[in-house]
């Protein structure tokens, strides 16, 4: 029996992978730029993709990472190749050991394994408070000078910075200024999710 990916309900065959009702609940975005960055984003942080990004990242729910990776595949403009490399956005080793796992590494693994592009861990991240709890006017100030390229990475080909949700950018433009004082010059960031954080908008 088929369930929908995003509530579990029984689907009839050949209708998809979503429910009607999930499927209605799905928000595509397309690209958004941060920090003079282009970023490709999948979807709007609202509705069934949210429900699911906050089940792999707080509930324990692995699985969801292939999903979201196929569904992320599908919506951004340009996917990597398998001359491409792909690698997450890393977190620090206190959040790696309380939550067990890092849900932009298993989303990085699942998108290698769908498009055939090397998966590696190219950065390391030093301690310091999550962005989650830094408002956006501080989170910029809050990650720099953060991350550290590991040695002996060759660079060659695209690099794709894979990570589960964008707010500000800060993260991502922090990274891409890291790679580039390192001589990474063809380095792609995409995120399954961009959320907006202004008063007015209902998307969170």
């Amino acid at each position: 029996m088929r369930r929908c990916i995003g509530c579990g309900s029984r689907l009839e065959p050949g209708k998809g992978r979503f429910c009607p009702w999930c499927l209605v609940r799905i928000y595509p975005d397309g690209v958004r730029i941060a920090g003079g960055v282009s970023v490709l984003t999948g979807f709007l942080h609202s509705g069934v993709v949210r429900e699911m990004i906050l089940r792999l990242k707080f509930g324990g729910e692995r699985h969801l990472a292939g999903h979201l990776a196929r569904l992320a595949l599908d919506s951004w403009e340009n996917i990597p190749s398998r001359e491409d490399t792909v690698f997450p956005v890393p977190v620090s080793a206190g959040r790696l050991r309380d939550r067990g796992y890092n849900q932009s590494a298993l989303l990085a693994s699942a998108i290698s394994r769908e498009t055939g592009a090397v998966f590696k861990d190219l950065l390391v991240r030093a301690g310091g408070e999550s962005q989650i709890r830094v408002p956006g006017s501080g989170r910029r100030e809050n990650i720099r000078g953060k991350f550290t390229v590991l040695p002996e990475t060759v660079s060659h080909g695209r690099f794709w910075l894979i990570d589960d949700v964008m707010t500000t950018g800060a993260t991502i433009t922090e990274i891409v200024s890291t790679l580039s004082d390192a001589g990474f010059t063809q380095v792609q960031p995409a995120v399954v999710c961009f959320r907006k954080i202004e008063v007015e908008s209902i998307v969170r």
